[in-house]
């Protein structure tokens, strides 16, 4: 219709293409006029005069709405095209912000889409107003993952959408419509809120609630059939997310949550348990991005809060956990320490088998601790009484992978256990594995100790995919498709697991103990290079760099949109996280930091090696 470089109305060049429908063409265009770019929606020509009037209907129904999660409206023009402007949004589909995993960062980006997208609903139900068509392709992301609902098409005001269901009219998209709307029934906001539960359960789960050979064979699935419970699918989410998303698809309107308002408080709620269940696990989530939500707000000098001094610090690769109100620190003298984060009381000592090899992992009032030589055992909390001990297991480290966790072990064995140290399944490797399981998108990565960098399904341990990198002895972190292979000679690779092809490399000319972190599509990794880069994620290249006092073994962590980093000289720096500016730097003590610091509430919690422990804030 449009080419690159054509004027529309004298005032809109087009770029290029976005999509297209049966009623009109979707061109990305400059507006000459405020010189911005925008999205063009155009009516193709020779349209009935019934496709017209949607059109129209569109238009209109788009005017009437300001609310941040609905896109806005520029311009109308109804001369030789008619078409209108709009707000561009290039950032993807709804979707794209799972399959849910509990890493703190993606966990955010979820729960914050989700509630805005239920409050757009209910804002839009409040007006009288039924959108009819809600699906992944319109819930449109930003560049920074904020979601705007678009595409108002088959949007009815609720008085009359009676007359046009007794029509049969049924327009939508099989996979996401309701049962009322595909057997023609009349239609309202819990149409709205039944589609908003297929969109939730595809994006948590990455499949779609029901499939078929055929639309008609979908809509019966909607009507009649039995829907799996999400958790089923994606055993990662909460039992109370994959509960609301049910409620959302029952198949009686009156079933489902009464408004899109009544929706966003439940996810509110929802997302203050999960958020909590987060920094349960070191290295924020099993994938071991080393970001966190929490961690001190303020932007000056970090003061201490407190300070003790134990026998014996956590050696690498072992660290600190956070859960129930208590801080678990592993030692290298054998043994647990629990610490009250307030004050830094100490609560409880428990022997261990050995020194504390990997941060404590806490699931459902049960404490995971890995030893120096391989010993297994789970304590109940908060009697800290050994449920179950395993010393020929051999472990290396645990990720939690719901309610169960999955280990890699020395033997060259990865097997996944229940909190009853019960056995779901085992996998056996080429050559032992050194390497810290991570999880992500259901699929557990590690590298064994001949360079072989190996993918498995979670659901069943069957082997994915496998790839040969080099000796690698820190865990691997994920982020969504992208997978970050540290070799301890000091080369970052970025693994894109779609194509199964390193995207980038990058040479940080110094051994490499930690992973990096990864946030807001930047990853900051820093070496015995004595060197902290901040690297753009998709690229691999520089976005800033900022000189270190000593090498660093400790993984950074980002928290709050601040980089700290712990050397093997005692320093703590802190850097923004956008910019790389130094906000400070302490001697915590003369002693190495081989744990990450771990954000607790708003402080940050540093040990090392020789049992400092300090709070700052």
């Amino acid at each position: 219709m449009f080419q690159p470089g054509d004027l529309v109305d004298q005032r809109y060049q087009v770029l290029g293409p976005l999509g297209h429908g049966g009623m009109a063409y979707v061109f990305k265009a400059q507006d000459q006029h405020l010189d911005r770019n925008v999205a063009l929606k155009i009516l193709r020509p020779h349209l009935t005069e019934a496709d017209s009037e949607r059109f129209r209907r569109e238009i209109r129904a788009l005017a009437q709405l300001r609310h941040p999660g609905i896109v806005s409206i520029y311009d109308l023009g109804l001369g030789d095209e008619v078409y209108f402007a709009m707000e561009l949004i290039e950032g993807g589909t709804f979707t794209d912000l799972g399959p849910l995993e509990p890493d703190s960062e993606l966990l955010d980006r979820f729960f914050r889409g989700a509630i805005t997208v239920a409050e757009a609903l209910g804002y839009v139900h409040n007006l009288g107003m039924v959108h009819r068509d809600l699906t992944p392709r319109n819930i449109l992301l930003s560049n920074v993952f904020h979601p705007k609902v678009m595409d108002f098409g088959l949007v009815q005001l609720t008085e009359t959408s009676r007359e046009l269901t007794k029509t049969g009219f049924t327009l939508g998209t099989p996979q996401y419509m309701a049962p009322e709307q595909a057997t023609g029934d009349e239609t309202g906001a819990a149409t709205d809120l039944y589609a908003f539960g297929a969109v939730l359960y595809r994006t948590v789960t990455g499949e779609v609630p029901f499939e078929a050979d055929n639309d008609q064979a979908v809509l019966y699935q909607h009507v009649y059939g039995s829907l799996t419970n999400p958790k089923e699918i994606n055993p990662a989410i909460s039992d109370a997310l994959s509960e609301l998303v049910v409620s959302l698809l029952e198949k009686d309107p009156q079933g489902r949550p009464s408004s899109g308002y009544a929706v966003a408080e439940t996810l509110r709620a929802i997302y203050e348990t999960v958020r909590v269940k987060a920094t349960h696990v070191a290295l924020g989530g099993p994938g071991r991005t080393s970001s966190f939500i929490a961690g001190p707000t303020s932007s000056g000098a970090l003061r201490r809060q407190w300070q003790i001094a134990l026998d014996a610090g956590p050696q690498w690769p072992a660290g600190m956990s956070y859960a129930r109100g208590f801080l678990f620190v592993g030692l290298r003298n054998d043994a647990l320490a629990v610490l009250h984060p307030s004050n830094g009381q100490l609560h409880a000592t428990f022997p261990m088998a050995d020194e504390v090899s990997t941060p404590p992992l806490f699931l459902r009032d049960r404490l995971l601790i890995t030893s120096r030589d391989g010993t297994l055992q789970c304590l109940d909390w908060p009697s800290g009484t050994v449920r179950w001990r395993d010393e020929s297991a051999d472990v290396v480290g645990a990720a939690p992978y719901g309610d169960e966790f999955i280990i890699t072990t020395g033997r060259g064995t990865v097997v996944r256990l229940d909190l009853d140290g019960e056995e779901t399944w085992s996998a056996e490797v080429s050559a032992a594995i050194r390497t810290v399981p991570a999880v992500q998108q259901g699929t557990v990565y590690f590298v064994s100790e001949d360079g072989w960098f190996h993918a498995l399904e979670a659901t069943t341990g069957r082997s994915k995919y496998r790839a040969e990198i080099g000796p690698v002895v820190a865990p691997t972190a994920c982020q969504g498709e992208l997978v970050l292979l540290p070799e301890r000679a000091g080369a970052l690779h970025c693994f894109d697991t779609t194509s199964h092809e390193v995207l980038w490399s990058y040479d940080l000319e110094g051994e490499l103990w930690s992973p990096p972190v990864v946030w807001h599509q930047r990853l900051f990794v820093a070496s015995w290079g004595q060197v902290l880069h901040c690297l753009s994620l998709r690229t691999g290249d520089d976005l800033w760099t900022q000189p270190l006092p000593g090498q660093v073994t400790a993984p950074p962590v980002v928290a709050a949109g601040k980089v700290y980093v712990a050397t093997e000289g005692g320093d703590l720096l802190a850097f923004e996280a956008r910019t790389g500016r130094l906000l400070d730097q302490l001697q915590v003590a003369h002693a190495a930091i081989q744990a990450p610091p771990l954000p607790v509430g708003d402080s940050l919690v540093v040990a090392t090696i020789d049992g400092v422990i300090s709070s700052y804030r």
